[in-house]
């Protein structure tokens, strides 16, 4: 990295100052998002630059020196980004446009200096596109692309696929789905159906190369094998921290999820509230987005190099779920993929509506008329992990006892002081406690395969129907 020295503002043009306060923001929001990108954004250099009538790039390094051309291939306007694996290059007045207008006014990309359309809803704007783009271009330096030798043949089919990749890999470090990646699939999968038409192909192929298209593929193809086995580290390390909140790796979802489960119709209760009503406030240690200052701590960057003039308030008091059981009987009448088809309904809603804190706990506990397994969960990873190798214990009758004397034991030890209610996953046909609990006891079961004639009246009863 470039040595950051100590200036005024008055040191740097106006311009420059925006530019870089704009990246300063970006980086700061990536590694909010996900704190493991953390040692790759702060070993990379980054420049911005300037085109000139000439066709050359003049570049601004970080640290505020005076400004220089670049050795490099002069700039053509084939991409307004671009990387070597070492230095990531970005364009000054693509980087103003997209942040000032938000994206609003942004409905083309220039792709070899002919404006293609792109339609204007299909892709973010503003500081979140920033990001995007910077984590495509992570993407391919992750994937080793920059170090590969050209592909000689097909070139341009070959780096379609590699930005596919790129954005593929993005949308999983970003932890949200991508609709104009989606869009781009479903146009190359349309081309791929159309080879025969040849025009026609080309056509989606094209429309496809629009939506993904970010940053010129200059300056690859130079083989490095210090510099790809430093990106494969970092990849190696990414990927044992997991996704940004815990999100599934993006086309990864199960067979299962072909079923459903969804409120039955006629019945009261809906799943996502349920859930919240277990939730509770608490303070929770992470950056409080909502007081921060982001203009002060780029300034402070912008001023003294590395150091912020206010630190992000690292607390912020929420409501979500810091403990929480889920029970599933396991008795002769379970059915495992169902039994899948819930956890995953069930985990899918707790993230998508952010009802975990960031440590939490959540036990998991196998019962047919005792208890046959408790599984620990405190991370989002280890649910992920326990979803894609979930192995169900039972098989004999139903007694509910045994599972909330597991639970008494739990609030005993302190480990669940925090448990306001539980899941139970079940029939309703078996032996149930005589002692109401102290927390929400919610009876999730199958509509037309439940029997609830027993049932003490301290239940609450949530009845789902299957949906393929």
């Amino acid at each position: 990295m470039n040595e950051r020295t100590e200036r005024s503002p008055g040191e740097l043009p106006a311009e420059q100052t925006a530019e870089y306060e704009i990246l300063d923001l970006a980086k700061l929001k990536l590694y909010q998002r996900m704190h493991g990108l953390g040692p790759v954004l702060g070993a990379l250099e980054f420049r911005v630059e300037s085109r000139t009538g000439d066709g050359r790039d003049i570049a601004r390094p970080l640290d505020g020196s005076a400004s220089l051309q670049t050795e490099q291939t002069p700039f053509t306007g084939s991409g307004p980004y671009r990387t070597d694996g070492k230095v990531f290059y970005l364009d000054a007045e693509r980087m103003r446009a997209e942040f000032l207008c938000g994206g609003r006014e942004r409905n083309f990309l220039e792709q070899d200096g002919e404006p293609v359309p792109v339609t204007e809803k299909s892709r973010p704007g503003g500081c979140e596109w920033l990001c995007l783009e910077i984590l495509h271009m992570l993407g391919h330096c992750l994937l080793g692309h920059p170090f590969q030798a050209w592909k000689v043949q097909n070139r341009k089919e070959w780096e379609q696929g590699c930005d596919l990749a790129a954005w593929r890999l993005a949308e999983e470090l970003w932890g949200e789905k991508l609709p104009f990646l989606r869009k781009a699939e479903r146009l190359l999968e349309e081309a791929d159906g159309r080879e025969v038409e040849g025009s026609l192909s080309e056509d989606c192929r094209e429309k496809a190369q629009a939506l993904l298209f970010v940053d010129s593929h200059e300056g690859w193809g130079h083989l490095d094998q210090r510099q790809a086995a430093w990106w494969q580290g970092q990849g190696e390390k990414l990927r044992k921290q997991g996704s940004p909140k815990g999100r599934r790796k993006a086309g990864a979802a199960r067979q299962s999820r072909e079923r459903r489960l969804v409120p039955a119709a006629g019945e009261r209760g809906d799943y996502r509230d349920i859930l919240r009503s277990l939730s509770s406030w608490r303070e929770d240690a992470r950056i409080n987005q909502d007081e921060f200052q982001y203009s002060w701590y780029a300034y402070g960057l912008q001023l003294y190099g590395n150091l912020p003039l206010i630190e992000p308030l690292e607390y912020s008091e929420e409501r979500r779920i810091s403990a929480l059981v889920i029970v599933l009987d396991t008795s002769g009448s379970c059915e495992k993929e169902l039994v899948q088809v819930f956890l995953e309904e069930t985990r899918g809603i707790l993230e998508q509506e952010r009802l975990f804190f960031r440590r939490f706990w959540l036990h998991i506990i196998q019962c047919d008329n005792q208890i046959q397994k408790d599984d620990c969960i405190r991370s989002r990873e280890e649910f992920e992990n326990y979803l894609e190798n979930l192995t169900i214990r039972g098989g004999g009758g139903t007694d509910f006892r045994p599972a909330f004397e597991r639970i008494a034991e739990l609030k005993r030890t302190g480990e669940l002081s925090a448990l306001r209610g539980i899941l139970y996953f079940t029939d309703g046909c078996g032996r149930y406690p005589e002692q109401e609990p102290d927390y929400q006891v919610w009876f999730v079961m199958l509509k037309g395969h439940y029997d609830a004639i027993d049932m003490p009246g301290w239940i609450h009863r949530l009845v789902l129907e299957e949906k393929r």
